[in-house]
């Protein structure tokens, strides 16, 4: 990013922030700053006030969620809930898993299952990287859990009756936690070509920036 940015101003003459291309992160937000800026134009940034109910100071206006038994929406989690269901299934069969040799009575082997059921989440494996503007090679080398967080990140802003593309540029805040790395190990024995986004891919440090850039908040 510091490289492009000093190409930039190398053509341009003009002085960029190391920031730049995070800043202005599609082609055409970018060609507007620098043609503003070159010919004058560039509009002002305008500091906008925060407003907050004083007796509301955050509010819970959109949700979004995935849990295993089949739940991919608040209302199916209470349906799940409410009928006493069952979140636990077989082994998933999407997921490259040698399940003939998976499981294993003997509770004292290693790399085997004694079980043959448990929690997983059914859409797991699907993703939809065009979407999201994310190479096929790239949602490979991406741990899990960052695809189901652009996943339901992008839900909760809909079924908050906002439109998520309306938010780009917007100062919206992104804030995530999640769990352990386990996700980073397997992507190692993949297919060569992923190397470039593993980094990334499962460095939890770049979830909730993945997000914001995505979305371009």
């Amino acid at each position: 990013a510091v490289e492009f940015r000093n190409g930039l101003a190398a053509v341009t003459g003009l002085r960029l922030s190391a920031t730049t291309v995070f800043d202005y992160p599609t082609p055409d937000a970018l060609v507007d700053h620098l043609v503003g800026e070159l010919v004058g134009t560039a509009a002002p940034v305008v500091a906008v006030a925060a407003t907050v109910v004083a007796d509301e100071p955050i509010a819970i206006v959109g949700m979004a969620c995935r849990f295993p038994g089949g739940v991919d929406s608040p209302e199916s989690l209470w349906r799940l809930v409410e009928s006493d269901g069952e979140g636990t299934g077989d082994f998933p069969t999407d997921r490259g898993w040698d399940l003939e040799t998976l499981f294993d009575p003997d509770e004292s082997r290693t790399d085997t299952s004694y079980t043959r059921r448990g929690g997983f989440l059914s859409t797991a494996a699907e993703f939809d990287a065009e979407f999201f503007g994310i190479s096929p090679r790239e949602a490979l080398a991406m741990d899990p859990q960052q695809r189901l967080l652009l996943e339901a990140s992008w839900e909760a802003v809909e079924r908050a009756g906002i439109d998520p593309h309306s938010l780009r540029g917007s100062d919206t805040g992104v804030f995530a936690g999640l769990m352990y790395h386990d996700y980073g190990p397997f992507a190692q024995q993949s297919p060569d070509g992923l190397e470039g986004f593993l980094g990334t891919g499962n460095s939890g440090s770049v979830v909730s920036g993945r997000v914001s850039y995505s979305f371009g908040f």
